[in-house]
């Protein structure tokens, strides 16, 4: 299986997932990732897999934090090894982490069936306590770990104080005698920088001399009795955090199984959790496992080839079918075909997602064996038919009914047509064990055992001949042909010379038995090519469909939203009112002033009645003139009002009313194309070269609310190039119209930057 892993390159698939990894537990169980033989154990490790899926995808990825591989640490403390403060840092925020992910669990009421134990951490506050209180974030002992440190520190501040007065004195006084006035640091002591001419008018000891000679380092004897002091008080203070440092790391250890327990949990969560991630990346799916040694699966994709352009197939083998046979031309994906089955079979074996469509299944197989020795192989080349067959050998004095085998160009590299009956005798012996086989080739005669043997499923990659060129795609149940010969032509072989081939094939190759073999393969393909259009166009027209309720289920909650706002304001309006009439009625019982309040009450209403809200989109009528429209824009105070007899009016909101929509509203033909006026055809652009800015915005207005309801999601606007005042008041008022996702100038395609290219929500 060492080879078959190389082979598969699925080291590669496993540097993949470890990007995601958190933990060192975590990376350590990925490198111990292999391919499972147990199908309980695979199914629960799929099953925990697909748990953990769903969770990340409903409530964001799990808050894991460890630095820690606790295990070896404890190992190392039992040999007498204490946590340091870095150490006990990482400790407590992991510890922390147990309770963050606890939390996790209990905000979102996660029920789990496989991953319950593991969402099991007993928490271990009480340790988190103590290394807060001992352990600064900085990775030091605190001063208040203990009263004895704390009098060490007081006592060391102190000294170290009257140590710098002491220093600032000493240069003050021996300033004629010192090289430079201040006081430095030698070997951890104090020292004057003394000219080393004057050396003995200093009395201390000697600590370095200069390179120049001309600076004596003298530590003065005046610091030497508080130096000493403070030597005693750092080896105190060591000792101290020594102490304190074995406080804690007994503490830990005496909660280490439940440490330990945890830190495992937290680094299996994390494995799982980077499995998934990496599920999400490739969009993989969790297969269903089946009892049966069967393979069902539909848009296979190989994981390491880029998902956005490779093309996918489906590979349908098992029951009476136990061998499938690929045809097709060179470098048309018959290696790849092999390596993306092996592969998705071995990632299933080590409980891993893989790329397909959801309805996929597959059963566990105890063995992979590859015969994989093209140029797209990772490993060496086998590229004599002596290694193919020493290969095959080995292969086939294991082989068992519960494994599959992948065999690339079978019978290559001898004889053709010794190689061919070998192809055949070996899919014999392939059927006879009851395994399951994949084989590749280009041998005529085996084709036609397969179309002959009702346990072989033939598999063909369709061939584009009018642009000369593969197409990736695998069609099930037909077999299909090398195409060398246009192959051929592709790559600037003379014409004359690939004419004569043809004729030599035709005349001593060619029997009238290949010859109908070859139109029912050409029949095959056209049928199969069609229905493959076919469910094209059906898969096209049930997503077009989904895309139109999804649509529908997004205006239908957006109207919900809106009444519920309407709701909403409307209530706010009532307990506005409640108030304002309560007030009203508690001053009445007061004052008895029946006058005042009625006067209040019809002020209230005035007020409110001018208070009216009021949007775009809205009929209302102009108090006065009897005068009624549509209004079209809201700037502050002024609004703009589209009448129905054609003209734009601006008024104020207190000049107002609300009133119903007319049973058929009058439209304005005012400088509006009549192909938006009439609504049977909305044009792609409105051109406002011309317009005043009013009278522009207002046409804007209907015709974008005119594209929205038709569907359209991107228009051109033309406002020319001009003083630029029309374009800047054109892209002002798009900013104001909410259901205008953006927009942006035109370029040289778009016409250039004379117009404005709008997408609507």
């Amino acid at each position: 299986m060492k080879n078959v892993r190389k082979i598969l390159e699925i080291d590669r698939i496993i540097d993949a997932i470890r990007k995601y990894i958190k933990t060192p537990v975590g990376s350590k169980k990925l490198d111990s990732i292999s391919f499972l033989h147990n199908k309980n154990k695979i199914v629960f490790e799929l099953n925990k897999l697909n748990e953990l899926m769903d969770i990340i995808s409903k409530y964001g990825n799990l808050p894991i934090q460890s630095t820690l591989d606790l295990e070896y640490e404890i190992h190392k403390a039992l040999s007498g090894k204490v946590f340091d403060e870095s150490k006990l840092n990482q400790l407590k925020d992991e510890i922390m982490s147990a309770s963050q992910l606890n939390k996790f669990v209990s905000l979102h009421k996660i029920e789990t069936k496989y991953l319950t134990e593991l969402f099991y951490l007993r928490p271990a506050s009480h340790i988190v306590n103590e290394i807060s209180r001992c352990i600064s974030l900085e990775n030091t002992v605190n001063d208040n770990a203990s009263t004895l440190l704390s009098d060490i520190r007081k006592k060391k501040n102190g000294l170290n104080k009257e140590l710098k007065k002491i220093g600032n004195s000493l240069v003050s006084r021996y300033k004629d005698y010192l090289t430079y006035e201040m006081v430095v640091i030698k070997n951890g002591h104090y020292a004057l920088p003394i000219n080393t001419s004057k050396k003995n008018s200093i009395s201390g000891i000697v600590l370095d001399i200069s390179d120049s000679g001309q600076t004596t380092f003298i530590e003065p004897s005046e610091v030497l009795e508080i130096e000493n002091k403070l030597m005693l008080l750092d080896l105190q203070e060591r000792d101290e955090i020594s102490r304190i440092l074995k406080y804690l790391t007994d503490m830990i250890m005496d909660s280490r199984d439940l440490l330990i327990e945890n830190n495992k949990k937290i680094g299996e969560l994390d494995f799982i959790s980077s499995k998934a991630q990496y599920a999400f990346e490739i969009d993989g799916i969790i297969p269903e496992i089946l009892d049966k040694k069967n393979i069902n699966l539909y848009g296979a994709r190989h994981p390491l080839l880029n998902k956005d352009t490779v093309v996918a197939n489906d590979f349908i083998l098992g029951n009476d079918k136990r061998l499938m046979l690929i045809s097709g031309p060179n470098a048309g994906g018959k290696t790849i075909a092999l390596k993306t089955v092996a592969t998705l079979i071995y990632m299933t074996n080590m409980g891993l997602a893989i790329p397909a469509f959801n309805n996929s299944s597959l059963g566990i197989f105890n063995n992979i064996y590859l015969d994989i020795g093209d140029s797209q192989s990772i490993e060496a080349n086998l590229s004599t038919f002596s290694g193919h067959i020493s290969n095959l050998s080995v292969i086939f004095k294991y082989l068992t009914s519960a494994d599959i085998v992948l065999i690339d160009e079978i019978g290559n590299g001898t004889d053709p047509k010794e190689g061919e009956a070998l192809s055949i005798a070996v899919a014999k012996f392939l059927i006879t064990k009851k395994c399951l086989a994949l084989l590749t080739s280009h041998f005529s005669l085996l084709k036609k055992f397969g179309l002959s043997n009702p346990n072989v499923l033939n598999a063909s990659f369709v061939f584009d001949e009018k642009n000369i060129k593969p197409t990736f795609k695998m069609l099930l149940g037909v077999s299909g042909k090398s195409y060398g010969f246009l192959i051929a032509k592709k790559y600037g072989i003379d014409q004359d010379i690939i004419s004569d081939a043809r004729s030599i094939y035709q005349k001593n190759y060619l029997t009238k038995q290949d010859i109908d073999l070859r139109t029912i393969e050409k029949k095959e393909n056209e049928l199969s090519f069609k229905e493959e259009r076919l469910k094209e166009r059906e898969e096209k027209l049930l997503k077009q469909k989904q895309e139109l309720v999804d649509k529908e289920n997004k205006l239908k909650e957006r109207e919900d939203k809106i009444k519920e706002r309407k709701l909403a304001d409307f209530d706010e309006y009532l307990d506005k009112m409640y108030d304002n009439v309560n007030n009203i009625y508690e001053e009445f019982k007061k004052n008895k002033d029946l006058k005042k309040a009625e006067n209040q009450l019809l002020e209230l209403s005035k007020k409110e009645t001018k208070k009216e809200t009021l949007n775009v989109g809205d009929y209302v009528e102009i108090v006065g003139m009897n005068t009624k429209g549509k209004i079209v824009r809201i700037n502050n105070k002024k609004i703009s009002i589209n009448t129905d007899s054609g003209f734009l009016i601006n008024t104020t909101v207190d000049r107002l009313k609300k009133v119903g929509k007319p049973a058929e509203e009058v439209k304005s033909t005012v400088h509006i194309d009549k192909e938006i006026m009439n609504k049977k055809i909305v044009s792609s652009q409105l051109n406002l070269i011309g317009f005043r800015v009013n009278e522009a915005l207002d046409s804007l207005d209907y015709y974008l609310s005119n594209c929205l309801a038709s569907g359209m999601k991107n228009v051109k606007i033309i406002h020319g190039f001009g003083t630029g005042r029309l374009r800047e008041a054109i892209h002002a008022h798009l900013k104001t119209i909410d259901y205008v996702e953006s927009f942006r100038l035109g370029n040289e395609l778009d016409g250039g930057s004379g117009s404005t290219i709008v997408t609507l929500k």
